[in-house]
């Protein structure tokens, strides 16, 4: 277990979604529109689609643009309704996720460095 550098900070903008593999983990690392650094799975629980390329920024949430379920950086799982009510739905697994040296890191159990600074 430990951190893995996986990206440049650069490499991922304000609103922006990255596919990165870390071990046996396929992760999206996203920033929120106001720059809030987030990781998870990167398919969606509902029907697997890849955020990466089927996913979008909206805010402080990763949307889903298959069905529009939407998840929080804590990886919360939602969906608005047509006439703006929240409804809870699965939520999506995160990983830790940090910046240091202009590099993201996440945590994998897969091994990696073990530093934690």
């Amino acid at each position: 277990m430990g951190w893995s550098d996986v990206l440049a900070s650069a490499d991922v903008a304000n609103g922006q979604v990255v596919a990165v593999e870390c071990g046996s983990d396929e992760i999206v690392v996203w920033r929120t529109t106001s720059g809030e650094l987030a990781a998870c799975d990167a398919r969606c629980p509902h029907q697997w689609a890849h955020l990466a390329t089927a996913g979008a920024v909206d805010g402080d949430e990763l949307v889903c643009l298959s069905h529009f379920w939407r998840f929080a950086t804590d990886g919360a799982g939602s969906k608005l309704s047509a006439t703006g009510r929240r409804d809870e739905k699965s939520a999506n697994r995160t990983f830790r996720v940090k910046e240091r040296d202009d590099r993201i890191l996440l945590w994998s159990d897969d091994g990696g460095d073990t530093s934690s600074g």
